[in-house]
């Protein structure tokens, strides 16, 4: 892996400034999202983008349970269809909500898309 495969960002949104680090693997991509200055180990989640018949990504998470597990893999799934790859997500995001969510995918898929 050399520095070219890491890619940042920094966006603003709702809760302030939204940072992203996108690094591109060879099988796939981990992205790390935080709303503070450093990134950290938070709710976490593995999507693998659709294939083999399946119309749908699939995905697990992990430290988070609940609407949390549900957030985070929504967002993980999302960048696997884009992307068409593996997509391992750590965001650290206060007070994540539906809302902050959907602000949140808006920024990914102008970034990663666009």
């Amino acid at each position: 892996m050399s520095l070219e495969d890491i890619r940042e960002f920094e966006s603003e949104f709702s809760q302030g400034k939204l940072r992203g680090r996108v690094i591109d693997l060879e099988n796939g991509l981990l992205l790390l999202l935080s709303d503070s200055e450093r990134f950290r180990i938070s709710l976490s989640a593995v999507a693998i983008p659709p294939a083999h018949g399946r119309k749908e990504p699939v995905s697990t998470g992990f430290l988070s349970t609940g609407l949390d597990a549900t957030l985070v893999r929504t967002i993980a799934e999302r960048v696997a269809a884009w992307t068409n790859q593996t997509c391992m997500l750590v965001i650290a995001v206060n007070g994540l909500n539906r809302e902050l969510m959907m602000e949140i995918i808006t920024i990914l898929k102008n970034y990663l898309v666009t």
